[in-house]
C-alpha cells in the first residue's frame, strides 16, 4: 500500500497536467466561450513547489488538445508574510514555485502576463481542519458496493467550506464533492460522500481541503453546470480577474488511507 506523501505526489502530479479540473473547465459550455485561456494555481499548506498550469481552451468544434501557454510571466506573493516568488516553467505550460510556502490564515495573490494580457487572483488559506478518521459503510444506494465516511469537526466559527478529492487504486475520482458548515456548524460531522462505488478490497485515499468561499463557489458551479439536468449550463464563477477559465485556489490539505474491509 502506498504511502499517503505518495498518494499526495500522484495527486499534485495529476493536477498539475490538468487530468481532473482542468478538463472539466474547458468542457463546460464551449459553443459559448471561443478560445480563452484557462489557468489553474493551487498553494497548499503542505510542502511545496506549487504549481500553476496555463492553456488554452479550443474551439467547439476542435480535438480535445489544449494547446500550453509557454513564456508567461508568473508571480505568487505571500500578502501576509511580504513574500514574492516567480515560478520557473518546468514543462510546456507548467509553472513552479521555488521559495513560497503555504501557511494557514495567509492570504496570496496570483499574477500572470502572457505577452501583455495580464490575469490577477486572490485567494486565502483557511484555518486547518483535520480529516480525524475514515471509515466506510455499505451504501444504501448500490447493493454490496461502499461508500467512504469522513470524520470531521467543524469549528465553531462560521464560514467554512470544504472540498474532498478520493484517490481509488491510484485513480482521482472525477466526481466533485463539497460542503459548507451553514447547516452543521460546530458540530462533529460523519456523513458518507458518493453513492457507494467502492468494493471489498479497494485502496482509498481521502483528501480533505479547507477552501475559500470564492473556491467553492466555482466547485459549486461546476458541479451544477455538470448536471445533466442543467437546460442551459454555464461556466463555473473564475476568482481570477482578466477573462479566463479556471482558479487559483489556497487551501489546507490533511487525508487518511483505508483499504475497503
Amino acid at each position: 500500500m502506498r504511502s499517503e506523501n505518495n498518494l499526495y505526489l500522484l495527486f499534485s502530479a495529476l493536477a498539475i497536467l490538468g487530468f481532473a479540473s482542468c478538463q472539466k473547465v474547458i468542457n463546460v459550455n464551449l459553443q459559448n466561450v471561443g478560445v480563452r485561456f484557462v489557468i489553474e494555481g493551487n498553494v497548499t499548506d503542505q510542502a511545496g513547489p506549487y504549481y500553476v498550469s496555463i492553456t488554452k481552451s479550443v474551439s467547439f468544434s476542435q480535438d480535445n488538445v489544449y494547446p500550453a501557454v509557454s513564456g508567461a510571466t508568473v508571480v505568487i506573493t505571500d500578502n501576509t508574510a511580504g513574500v514574492t516568488d516567480t515560478l520557473k516553467e518546468t514543462s510546456p505550460g507548467n509553472y513552479a514555485t521555488q521559495v513560497l510556502e503555504g501557511v494557514p490564515r495567509h492570504q496570496y495573490s496570483l499574477y500572470v502576463n502572457s505577452n501583455g494580457t495580464v490575469f490577477k487572483a486572490t485567494s486565502s488559506i483557511p484555518g486547518e481542519v483535520n480529516l480525524d478518521s475514515l471509515y466506510t459503510q455499505l451504501s444504501s444506494f448500490r447493493g454490496k458496493s461502499y461508500q467512504l465516511v469522513p470524520v470531521y469537526n467543524d469549528p465553531v466559527e462560521k464560514g467554512n467550506y470544504y472540498r474532498f478529492v478520493e484517490i481509488r487504486n491510484d485513480t482521482i475520482s472525477g466526481s466533485i464533492y463539497i460542503r459548507s458548515d451553514q447547516l452543521v456548524n460546530g458540530r462533529t460531522i460523519k456523513e458518507p460522500i458518493g453513492g457507494g462505488r467502492l468494493n471489498q478490497g479497494d485502496v482509498v485515499a481521502l483528501y480533505l481541503e479547507c477552501i475559500d468561499s470564492a473556491i467553492y463557489q466555482y466547485y459549486y458551479g461546476l458541479q451544477q453546470s455538470e448536471n445533466a439536468n442543467s437546460a442551459s449550463p454555464a461556466n463555473p464563477p473564475c476568482n481570477i480577474s482578466g477573462g479566463c477559465l479556471g482558479y487559483f485556489s489556497a487551501h489546507t490539505m490533511t487525508s487518511k488511507s483505508i483499504v475497503v474491509p
